[in-house]
């Protein structure tokens, strides 16, 4: 008893996972095994103490302490087989398994001979093993809310089961006829609308509609159960809350001795009475064999009585004729002389005809024998025809299948190749290519798209400038003017956004024109080839490159004087290697400037631009810069044609992303306007700005020209 205590609390410290350092369930444990061993209750209870094994030696105690009630419920086991051996649960009457992760139970459960409650609801099982046959005490069994597919036939060998609960299993859609052999089975609990046998009609009947129905597929009678109450009552329920330390009435440690004696002795008298009608049941069929032996001596008897006598008779009339004969022969010979030859003759043909019909029996025999050699010999070369057949045929069939496989992946390459063909040649005339590469040229050379493309440009360089200047701002710990910036950040993300709009509808007046295109009546083949071809002929060449070598100062004062979308005129001027400063109101309309005042802005952007590249090469300048021949002389000095050369010193305030501190800055946050992260970096999940931790209503995705 000691070696098995011992064993338990030496396994106490690995039955909750290699990871699990939950003290309080092994204190748990650790009490109820201290109260199991010092207890004089029948009552083993380990349940709720998140154990992945039977303690080492719980059967044993099960056994040494006359255990009778065994508590495994809510727990996180999967097998019976680290407790001991099941056999040394010979005295338990209970046991509750539910709530664990069982998914079969072992054979060895045919050792629970006295086991009359077995609960093992909410686990994984997915069969009852043939052996609980042997378990011929159990009177309640709980399979619910199991993965059970099927039920063993041994289950019908349960006499004295009286209450079965299989619900709650998906895959269980049929009962073993065999149940209709537990005669005293009064509660049968299943899910009867998943039923296919019996039917959902008799299914969702009640316990003797289902058994009468089983009854009659197996053609047996029904016989109503005994209707014993006590049989029904449960000495514990699988939900029922077990306290340890809670008084009950129980008796002494002598009475239940006395009881525990009592049991064993009735045990042992019932097996002597079983054994006893056993040999009785042994020497009831020894004594039934005796009589029907001496049946079959007495018939036998009676043949040999009956063929005695026969031979006596025949004796009595062979003695009769030897006697007639005597008398005949000395009264006349002729006669029986006659008489003797006649039979001698009938005895020989009599003989003939015996060894006649014995030849003739013969030769049948030996023809039948002749002709079934004879069948069974086609029958071998037939068969062995039809293999050497089938061979060559398989052989053939094989070879033709080669072929076609070889022809038809000829004929799909030669396919490929012609679909490939087909392709390309309908890829040269597909419309709807040539209508997109129209509409994209289109969209580039067009003025006002590429001013808006300009401006978008400009004022997302200005929220990076803003966001890479407050960044130095608070590295060099500089007093700014939050608000200042704040507020020149939030205008610029309005213009913005005012350009965004301005984009989009121009993109839709450009659909609208091919759209226009489109349906002119003189359409050819290659309509939008043609266009694609004038429109590449119209457009500047410099034009479609403009937006790489345009000094960012330049367009930034056409911007600030509101004539950016006059730019697409001034091309010409801008790629002629002649100083800006020489352009006069005049040249501005013969290039197709019409309106005065965008003449005027044009003549001021470029005077502001003039004057600035001055004081940057430490000219004096005035603010209004007039046309005068010594300005003229030093400006063509310095030929400032409003184009940034592959030599040319400006260099361009990049943000630099604050998150992944790689790419460049890609986005706007609204309402804050910073511009400080990243396109794949603004993807993540951020609810705030990440420089000044102001929320963020949307996004804007913007380019740095």
């Amino acid at each position: 008893m000691g070696c098995a205590v011992s064993c338990v609390n030496r396994a106490t410290m690995s039955l909750f996972g290699r990871h699990n350092n939950d003290n309080d369930a092994r204190a748990v444990l650790e009490r109820k095994l201290y109260i199991a061993k010092e207890s004089p209750e029948p009552d083993f209870d380990l349940s709720e103490c998140q154990l992945r094994q039977v303690p080492s030696g719980t059967y044993s105690i099960c056994k040494v302490y006359r255990k009778e009630y065994l508590y495994l419920h809510n727990n996180n086991l999967q097998s019976l087989e680290e407790g001991g051996q099941l056999s040394d649960l010979y005295l338990i009457k209970v046991i509750n398994l539910s709530g664990n992760r069982f998914s079969y139970l072992p054979n060895d459960i045919r050792y629970l001979v006295n086991l009359t409650e077995l609960y093992i609801q909410h686990n994984l099982i997915k069969t009852l093993p043939e052996t609980i046959q042997y378990m011929q005490s159990l009177k309640i069994l709980d399979v619910s809310d199991n993965k059970l597919k099927s039920l063993t036939p041994s289950i019908g060998k349960l006499k004295n089961l009286r209450k079965l609960n299989i619900t709650q299993n998906p895959d269980l859609n049929e009962l073993c006829p065999e149940l209709c052999l537990v005669t005293n089975l009064t509660t049968l609990e299943i899910d009867g609308d998943q039923f296919l046998f019996p039917p959902p009609d008799i299914a969702t009947q009640d316990t003797v509609a289902i058994m009468k129905f089983l009854c009659k597929k197996m053609n047996i009678e029904y016989c109503s159960p005994l209707s014993t109450e006590a049989d029904l009552a449960t000495v514990q329920t699988p939900n029922m809350v077990l306290d340890p330390f809670a008084r009950r009435n129980t008796q002494t440690w002598e009475e239940q001795e006395a009881s525990i004696m009592e049991q064993e002795n009735r045990l042992h008298k019932a097996a002597k009475e079983q054994r006893e009608r056993f040999l009785n049941k042994v020497l009831q069929e020894q004594i039934e064999l005796d009589s029907e032996i001496a049946k079959v001596h007495s018939v036998k008897e009676n043949d040999r009585q009956k063929l005695i006598k026969a031979i006596q008779e025949e004796e009595k009339e062979i003695t009769c004729l030897v006697n007639n004969f005597i008398q005949s022969d000395n009264l006349k010979p002729e006669i029986i002389q006659q008489q003797l030859a006649y039979e001698q003759s009938e005895h020989d043909r009599l003989l003939e005809i015996t060894r006649q019909n014995y030849d003739n029996i013969r030769k049948v025999d030996v023809l039948r024998a002749m002709e079934m050699l004879i069948e069974e010999d086609y029958t071998v070369k037939h068969s062995k025809k039809y293999y050497e057949d089938s061979l060559n045929n398989m052989k053939q069939n094989m070879l033709i299948q080669d072929l076609e496989v070889s022809e038809k992946l000829t004929e799909l390459l030669n396919a490929k190749d012609q679909s490939r063909t087909t392709l390309v040649e309908q890829l040269l005339e597909d419309q709807d290519i040539q209508k997109a590469i129209v509409a994209s040229l289109l969209e580039k050379v067009d003025s006002r798209t590429w001013s808006l493309n300009q401006e978008i440009s400009l004022i997302s360089s200005h929220l990076a400038r803003l966001s890479v200047i407050e960044q130095e701002k608070k590295k060099l710990q500089i007093a700014y003017n939050y608000n200042e910036l704040l507020q020149q950040r939030v205008q610029l993300v309005n213009l913005l956004d005012d350009l965004f709009g301005q984009q989009n509808k121009r993109r839709k007046q450009l659909v609208e024109t091919l759209r226009e295109m489109e349906t002119e009546t003189n359409k050819s083949n290659d309509f939008w080839l043609k266009n694609y071809q004038r429109l590449i002929d119209s457009a500047p060449r410099s034009l479609l490159n403009v937006g790489k070598s345009l000094d960012p100062a330049l367009a930034n004062y056409l911007l600030q004087e509101g004539v950016i979308h006059c730019l697409p005129f001034l091309v010409k001027f801008l790629f002629s290697d002649e100083p800006i400063v020489s352009i006069t109101r005049e040249d501005l309309k013969l290039s197709g400037v019409s309106l005065s005042s965008d003449r005027e802005g044009i003549i001021r952007a470029i005077n502001s631009y003039v004057g600035a590249k001055c004081e940057n090469h430490n000219f004096e300048a005035s603010t209004s810069i007039t046309p005068s021949a010594p300005v003229e002389e030093n400006v063509e000095e310095q030929k400032f044609t409003g184009v940034v050369t592959t030599n040319s010193d400006v260099s361009v305030m990049e943000a630099e992303c604050v998150i992944c501190m790689d790419a460049q800055s890609e986005v706007v946050f609204v309402p804050c306007g910073h511009m400080c992260c990243c396109q794949s970096c603004s993807g993540k999940e951020m609810d705030s700005c990440p420089m000044c931790r102001s929320s963020i209503e949307r996004i804007i995705k913007v380019m740095i020209a």
